[in-house]
């Protein structure tokens, strides 16, 4: 089973001036993955849609559209005329999805996607995430996304945690490594967590990918010259088996 996470930074480059969207959706066919983890996916923009050339009008169901045919979408962040969040596309049904909060001021407004995934094998728990910029506000994070992995996914139940974890200092794995028994994939194969911005020259580790009760054979940060000019971050691609 192939799965990728990536900050697509609301469809733009690390410049934030070249819209990318459309190429990116190129590269995903190429790989298409079975489970997709993003973060920063407009939903709706009703500025840009009449200024930006080539705007697309939802970037999630653009995304989705004949590739994978199931898809949740959160909004996590919401303004006047436009709102981003998180999504998970899924080559698998989706058996049921919620957002759950866990801003923790007023100025980051954060949640974790949450969807159970009906693999043919056994059920999938997939959380999607996009943490807060300060180490204070990612603290309480982490206790509350432990809370939330116990609350809804039993122990011995297939699990993928992925997303933007802004975590330039390392500290997440200590806890949830600890309280929930996952492993960090990155970690776990090659020693080290995977580098992924900026995208252009990659010296801070700030995504992140867990799992639970799966078996891991490989992974990948996405740095060819095409992916580097999709986001500000480079993605992050994993296979593993039930």
């Amino acid at each position: 089973m192939k799965v990728l996470t990536f900050n697509i930074h609301k469809g733009f480059d690390w410049t934030s001036r070249r819209l990318t969207i459309r190429t990116l959706k190129k590269q995903l066919e190429i790989i298409h993955p079975d489970l997709v983890f993003l973060q920063e996916v407009v939903g709706e923009n009703l500025k840009l849609e009449k200024s930006e050339p080539g705007w697309v009008e939802n970037q999630f169901e653009f995304l989705a559209d004949q590739l994978w045919s199931e898809f949740a979408y959160a909004k996590n962040a919401v303004y006047d005329q436009r709102h981003h969040g998180n999504v998970i596309l899924s080559r698998f049904p989706i058996l049921e999805s919620k957002q759950i909060d866990i801003s923790t001021n007023k100025l980051e407004q954060r949640g974790v996607l949450f969807a159970k995934i009906d693999h043919p094998k056994k059920n999938i728990d997939c959380y999607c995430v996009h943490l807060d910029l300060s180490h204070k506000g990612r603290k309480k994070q982490y206790r509350e996304l432990s809370k939330i992995l116990k609350q809804n996914s039993d122990s011995t139940t297939p699990l993928v945690l992925a997303g933007d974890f802004n975590d330039w200092n390392k500290k997440a794995c200590e806890f949830l490594s600890n309280e929930n028994q996952l492993t960090e994939i990155f970690k776990a194969l090659t020693g080290q967590y995977a580098k992924t911005f900026p995208s252009i020259k990659p010296i801070l580790s700030l995504d992140r990918i867990y799992t639970r009760n799966l078996n891991y054979h490989s992974c990948q940060v996405l740095d060819s010259k095409s992916w580097r000019s999709l986001s500000d971050h480079l993605a992050l691609y994993m296979e593993v088996d039930l």
